[in-house]
């Protein structure tokens, strides 16, 4: 009997034996919809062919100890949604988001959507902010990401306050035109940045 006309409980007997044939049919029968499912959660094309990847060698990986009466489409996505998950945390940590916030984000959208949009903005502002002239990222880090007040500002780098003003309505204004150039939708996040 074929690979193609086996029951999903024969394929996975086969894939529990070795068989790249029948890892080669599930691998084509699952990836497009791990793939797209993947996007979905990570917002980004690369992550997502990576994470796609890393499902199927699990599966291989795992194949030898596989329960031939589990569903392998649900055990696929969990996969996928757990590595997901794993990446978001990473993401998190790599970027200093505090626990809470991280916290916030995992209870308010369960399968994790909601946070990847905020990871991708932040990573998007983070990008605005290195693109400011040193001065001028200087100020708004001292402002916005230290809680400085333009006065307090002003007397550690040895300026008027009215020269913080200015450059803070430049560095606002610069980071929003980068944020709408490239697409971001979520502009109001520099107001109040985490």
């Amino acid at each position: 009997m074929r690979v193609v006309k086996d029951s999903e409980e024969e394929l996975l007997l086969k894939l529990k034996t070795g068989s790249e044939e029948a890892f080669s049919f599930i691998y084509q029968l699952h990836v497009n919809r791990i793939y797209s499912f993947s996007l979905k959660i990570l917002k980004s094309p690369v992550l997502a062919e990576d994470l796609t990847q890393e499902v199927f060698v699990r599966l291989w990986e795992n194949s030898a100890h596989l329960d031939t009466e589990l569903s392998l489409q649900g055990y696929l996505f969990t996969i996928a949604r757990n590595l997901s998950l794993n990446v978001i945390r990473k993401a998190a940590r790599e970027t200093i988001i505090t626990d809470e916030i991280a916290r916030h984000a995992f209870d308010k959208c369960e399968d994790g959507l909601a946070y990847s949009e905020h990871m991708q903005t932040k990573a998007f502002i983070s990008r605005a902010i290195e693109l400011l002239p040193s001065q001028r990222r200087k100020i708004y880090e001292l402002c916005h990401g230290q809680g400085y007040s333009y006065k307090q500002a002003a007397e550690e780098l040895g300026l008027k306050d009215a020269t913080i003003n200015s450059q803070m309505v430049k560095a606002i204004r610069s980071i929003k035109q980068y944020l709408i150039r490239n697409g971001a939708l979520v502009v109001l996040l520099i107001v109040r940045p985490f």
